[in-house]
């Protein structure tokens, strides 16, 4: 973990146990430590279960109650987000970090419509003294891609497509001051081309504002044209981390490049669809394993 004066999260072997429904405990994440930066695009990649929503989740203060800690810490700006009030955390997701959820029509109000939602947003204080009159809301819509806001603004979030609700919130962020945006699993409910546009538009809001971005994904694919570092989790840890291009140029491990391979281009397609291997899982659990009983080890970057 490389800590600097531009380090937005700071993250320190940070230990967790989550909680099913049934009362049973697992290891949600294991001696995570890393940082994020200003400017810098971030890529967190795993499987369902290798912890990177449930991290993408603490960070932004929303983890639940389900969720133990057992080692670590986490900083924001040099805040502990883990001795953080609940009402200093909400504030913190109004202003400082922006999220946008794998389901982000549940963070609109069904009911309401985009005016009446920007309206609500801005009477709360959006995170700042300074959110945005609905006078000056155009620009913003065209900052992020919308260009009809006067068509949009009297729709329910129901009456829109995801990739504008997604747009919509990335533009509410930007009207609060976000300085880290936060997009879990950010291909939820867009189709390939829907999901390549919403990147796109990721990349401009970190050039326009200097913004730190992290986004949380289940593929590698396309990861080194757009992402500055990424980590790839299995169960909880970090496998490996560093510079895209680097990384999946020359992985470390076997199950980092059959990840890549599961997620193949409609030129590459074959008969049989690629799958990991026992012999890459067995690797890739004993070098967390090991990382997680030696932390001083480099085995998770």
């Amino acid at each position: 973990m490389e800590v600097t004066d531009r380090s937005l999260i700071e993250i320190k072997d940070l230990t967790v146990e989550c909680f099913a429904g049934s009362g049973d405990a697992r290891i949600g994440l294991r001696c995570v430590s890393l940082a994020i930066c200003q400017g810098e695009f971030n890529v967190f990649a795993g499987e369902t279960g290798s912890g990177i929503s449930l991290l993408a989740r603490l960070i932004a203060g929303a983890a639940g109650p389900q969720v133990r800690f057992l080692g670590g810490t986490i900083h924001f700006e040099g805040r502990d987000l883990l001795r953080m009030k609940a009402r200093d955390l909400t504030a913190l997701r109004r202003g400082p970090i922006g999220v946008i959820s794998g389901d982000p029509a549940g963070l609109l109000n069904p009911d309401r419509t985009v005016r009446q939602w920007l309206r609500d947003y801005g009477r709360r204080g959006g995170g700042h003294a300074g959110f945005p009159g609905e006078k000056e809301w155009s620009d913003y819509f065209y900052r992020v891609g919308l260009i009809e806001p006067e068509r949009i603004l009297p729709q329910t979030p129901g009456e829109l497509s995801p990739l504008t609700v997604k747009r919509l919130l990335v533009m509410r962020a930007i009207m609060a001051g976000a300085r880290l945006f936060i997009c879990d699993e950010v291909a939820a409910g867009l189709d390939r081309i829907a999901t390549y546009r919403f990147i796109e538009l990721l990349g401009q809001v970190r050039k326009d504002t200097g913004a730190g971005i992290l986004l949380t994904t289940g593929t590698l694919r396309g990861v080194e044209r757009y992402a500055d570092r990424l980590a790839v989790f299995f169960e909880g840890g970090i496998l490996e981390a560093g510079e895209p291009a680097r990384l999946l140029g020359n992985p470390r491990f076997a199950y980092t490049r059959e990840f890549r391979a599961c997620d193949p281009g409609l030129g590459d397609l074959r008969s049989e669809l690629p799958s990991i291997s026992r012999e890459a899982v067995r690797e890739a659990e004993a070098a967390v394993h090991e990382a997680v009983a030696s932390p001083g080890e480099e085995t998770t970057g």
